[in-house]
């Protein structure tokens, strides 16, 4: 488990391959300065000590440093292994200095390129597939998972360190007495098996922190958005005791593993006591040198804050594993559908686009959303597309879009593939205005210009007048530059729509497509923007899904939809003026009432 999320978190410095070797050599010089400046030590305490113990049992380092204060001799040798001991602790502390540097960096630049990545992939992945994930879970692992991440990538670059630490302090160990050495390994093994069994369980609970997290963001998003909703129905303790049961899944799970993580260190640092007994007792029984065994347990102690951070590592990166595999599973492109664009252009759409049996069906349904259908929306034309919650409409108008390609039949623009056309071309040929008005957060102005960005401000005020947009804004504190706040909330229904029909009809799109906007506006305003609308349909092919009869009897062509299917259309006047789904939709809404 712990494996896998380095290798992972390896595939996410692959961009700098150069850094983990980096961090690997800074790691060895820095414990190797600091382990020879201990290690003169040695020699230093011989001559404070006048002379070695005799018969001492040492070691080929001891010996070694020994012979380099030798070559020192004189009366300064003592001042001379003083300033080498400061200079190389002083060299590793500047060599660690860069080390952290370096790793940070690569840190935050990962990061960097995890968060983009993760973003492209949800603007390109295929939009059924994302319309599918729970926006809970998104939020989970865009947020809270990518910090986790660069915790884990943290954990690893400690302990990199922490193992250079280890292999240098290990070998100088081994050199200055391979007696005592041996003992040391033998009773460090308990110790790797018990942080073994502690990361096995750190995965469980770090797979329950994730589940956790992502169930309290879908509570978070749903209370927000939802909070009209919540207060008219009175929901608000209800709302507040689901939230509060995902938070308490929430505590549990941080309570857990926070709890080991903080625990794991004063464990191991208990169960290395034994160790520094058996030392001391195998060096007296093997009548080793007070200097030698000293520097022998100096370097043990030092070595035991590093493999404490190596062992703490192993556990959080355990932990941290389940988010960095929900996050890979997230950026593989191998299981996941997207649209391939095309390469022909359109100057401008000159017929219009044509469904020709087209069908379509959702990934888990039980039946295809649209069945063969086949309709044509010219240019220059109102149409309108009519037909009950589930009658196929919005699919419809997706697979105008090209957000989902059908399964079966063809959509052409100009007799041509909508699949042999470049992607982005085509789309910018469309525009939408919906009833749910969503905005971005900006100012009206951006929002205005969203899907053309390079328009000028006389053209942002046309398109603002023409969708009865203007009077408003300029009563706005700022005008054109205030801020309409997150999803646009701090303006109302009717004026997010008039907004958002602004943003579409600034486009001057082949084809407008217009879902209920003008649904959450009041009659007069509704009856300027339709006839500025007619006025426009005369290059542009106006779309409508409508469930108002005085909107639909000013479309040129309707198309009724039931369970998937056309089952009518044609002029709404000869569809109203017979008995027919059309008729009967509207009886059954009671929507011919005042005719």
């Amino acid at each position: 488990m712990t494996l896998q999320a380095i290798r992972s978190l390896l595939e996410f410095t692959r961009p700098y391959p150069w850094a983990i070797p980096v961090m690997v050599l800074l790691g060895l010089a820095a414990s190797l300065a600091e382990g020879l400046g201990i290690g003169l030590i040695i020699p230093l305490l011989d001559q404070m000590l006048q002379g070695t113990m005799e018969g001492e049992a040492s070691g080929p380092l001891a010996e070694l440093l020994r012979r380099v204060a030798g070559f020192l001799g004189g009366d300064r040798s003592l001042l001379v292994l003083s300033v080498m001991i400061v200079g190389l602790v002083a060299l590793k502390t500047l060599i660690f200095a860069l080390n952290a540097y370096v790793s940070i960096s690569v840190i935050a630049r990962a990061m960097l390129d995890l968060r983009v990545a993760l973003a492209r992939q949800l603007l390109s992945v295929g939009y059924e597939y994302f319309s599918r994930l729970p926006q809970g879970k998104l939020v989970n692992l865009l947020d809270y998972q990518t910090y986790r991440t660069s915790e884990a990538l943290r954990a690893l670059t400690t302990m990199i360190g922490g193992l250079c630490t280890v292999t240098v302090f290990g070998v100088l160990l081994l050199f200055l007495s391979w007696q005592l050495t041996v003992v040391v390994a033998l009773l460090v093994v308990p110790v790797s098996l018990a942080v073994r069994l502690l990361a096995a369980r750190a995965h469980i609970w770090g797979d329950q922190v994730v589940s956790s997290y992502s169930e309290l963001s879908a509570r978070i998003l749903e209370m927000l958005v939802g909070m009209r909703t919540i207060r008219i129905f009175n929901q608000e303790a209800a709302e507040a005791q689901r939230f509060e049961n995902a938070a308490q899944e929430v505590k549990h799970a941080y309570q857990r593993t926070e709890t080991l993580n903080e625990l794991l260190p004063v464990v191991v640092e208990f169960l290395y006591v034994p160790v520094f007994v058996a030392v001391l007792g195998l060096a007296w029984y093997l009548q080793i040198g007070v200097p030698t065994v000293l520097v022998f347990m100096f370097l043990l102690y030092r070595m035991q804050a590093p493999l404490k951070r190596v062992n703490t590592s192993r556990v959080l990166l355990a932990s941290y594993a389940g988010g960095i595999r929900e996050l890979q599973a997230l950026l593989d492109r191998s299981d996941k559908p997207y649209l391939e664009s095309g390469t022909r252009r359109i100057e401008r759409l000159r017929e219009g686009v044509e469904f020709d049996q087209v069908t379509f069906g959702y990934a888990g349904a039980n039946a295809a959303a649209v069945r063969d259908v086949s309709v044509s929306f010219k240019a220059g034309t109102v149409n309108a597309i009519v037909g009950d919650s589930g009658a196929g409409k919005s699919t419809l108008i997706h697979l105008l879009c090209r957000l989902h390609d059908p399964q079966a039949g063809a959509i052409r623009a100009d007799g041509i593939d909508l699949r042999e056309l470049d992607l982005r071309d085509w789309r910018a040929h469309i525009a939408f205005a919906g009833q749910d008005a969503e905005l971005m957060s900006g100012t009206v102005r951006f929002n205005i210009a969203y899907g053309l960005h390079e328009a000028s401000d006389e053209d942002i005020e046309k398109a603002a007048k023409i969708a009865q947009a203007h009077d408003f804004i300029v009563t706005l504190p700022a005008a054109y530059d205030a801020e309409v706040g997150p999803r646009g909330t701090r303006l109302s229904g009717g004026q997010r729509q008039r907004i958002a029909l602004a943003r579409a009809i600034l486009c001057r799109p082949d084809i407008l497509i217009l879902d209920e906007a003008t649904n959450a506006v009041d009659g007069v305003t509704e009856t300027a923007i339709q006839a500025a609308l007619e006025r426009l349909s005369t290059e542009t092919a106006v779309v409508l899904v409508a469930h108002r009869l005085n909107t639909l009897k000013r479309a040129q062509h309707v198309i009724v939809m039931k369970e998937g299917e056309v089952v009518q259309q044609g002029p709404p006047d000869q569809l109203l003026a017979v008995q027919g789904a059309l008729q009967e939709l509207y009886s059954a809404h009671h929507a011919l009432d005042g005719l």
